[in-house]
C-alpha cells in the first residue's frame, strides 16, 4: 500500500469519528455514565493517534497528484493549512482525553473540567476537520467542485479531450 492510499484511507476517520465520538461524550455527560465518558475519551485518543499519519502522508499524496489532470492546485494549499490546524486541534483533544483517562482511573469520576474541555475541543476540532475534508475532496473531484460555488483563484489542470 502506498502512502497516497494510506492518506486516503486514514483522513476520513477523524472527519467522521470526532463528531460521532463528541455525540457519545455528550450522551455520557447527560446520562452521567462514567464508562461512556471514558469510552469517548479513549475514542478521541485513538483518533488523535490516527490523525498524525493521516497528516504526515499528505505531502506524499500532494506530490503524487499535483500535476495530474483535473487537480485544483490552489485548493491543495488551503487543504494543507486547514489540515495543520485540524491535526493540532485533534492532537490536543487526544492529549486532553489522555489526561481525563488518567485522572478517572480506579473508579474515580471523570473531572468535570475534562468533560467540558473535551466537548469544547471536539467542537473546535470538528470546525477545522469539516473544511479540511471539504477542500481535500475538491482537489481531485471535479464533480464536487462543479456542485459548489466557484472558488476564486483556483487553477485546474484540464482533463484531456476538453
Amino acid at each position: 500500500m502506498s502512502l497516497v492510499h494510506l492518506h486516503l484511507l486514514l483522513n476520513h476517520l477523524p472527519v467522521i469519528g470526532v463528531p460521532l465520538i463528541a455525540a457519545l461524550l455528550m450522551y455520557g455527560i447527560l446520562r452521567r455514565q462514567r464508562d461512556v465518558q471514558r469510552a469517548a475519551l479513549a475514542g478521541f485518543l485513538f483518533l488523535a493517534v490516527l490523525t498524525v499519519p493521516a497528516y504526515l502522508t499528505g505531502e506524499p499524496a500532494e506530490e503524487a497528484i499535483e500535476h495530474a489532470p483535473g487537480v485544483a492546485t490552489a485548493l491543495i494549499g488551503r487543504h494543507e493549512t486547514l489540515a495543520t490546524v485540524a491535526m493540532a486541534l485533534t492532537a490536543l483533544l487526544g492529549a486532553w482525553s489522555a489526561l481525563g483517562l488518567f485522572f478517572s482511573r480506579r473508579d474515580r469520576p471523570v473531572p468535570r473540567l475534562v468533560l467540558n474541555g473535551g466537548v469544547l475541543l471536539a467542537v473546535l476540532a470538528v470546525g477545522a476537520l469539516i473544511p479540511t475534508g471539504y477542500y481535500g475532496g475538491q482537489i481531485r473531484h471535479e464533480e464536487i467542485r462543479a456542485a459548489s460555488a466557484p472558488v476564486q483563484g483556483v487553477e485546474v489542470e484540464e482533463l484531456p479531450g476538453r
